[in-house]
């Protein structure tokens, strides 16, 4: 079993949008798509940029850098099936919001 971090209280995450967590050092994006949660490295592989500044369409995140759709609910580019990035666990706790300090899914 994972160990998590509380990153965030549940209220602090509006549904539709996005933030960006400290978890073991790492940057990590934190969705809220209609009430549930999602967490996946913040970083674009093509570019760079933050993942929790682009838009949120559904469960699609375009980079605001380059606009390569994300699917934040596996870390993967719209398109490219084999290309993903790390996507983390998310647990709620008496309204904390806890990320596991270990990526679920390894890209590639």
């Amino acid at each position: 079993m994972p160990d998590f971090a509380e990153v965030a209280r549940l209220d602090q995450i509006k549904s539709g949008t996005a933030t960006v967590v400290s978890v073991a050092a790492s940057a990590v994006a934190l969705f809220n798509v209609e009430g549930r949660l999602f967490a996946v490295d913040d970083c674009c592989v093509r570019c760079g940029s933050s993942l929790a500044s682009g838009t949120l369409q559904g469960v699609a995140v375009a980079c605001p850098g380059c606009n390569w759709q994300y699917d934040v609910t596996n870390g993967c580019v719209q398109g490219i099936a084999a290309l993903c990035i790390d996507t983390f666990e998310v647990k709620i706790e008496d309204s904390r919001v806890m990320v596991a300090t270990a990526p679920a899914c390894h890209p590639g």
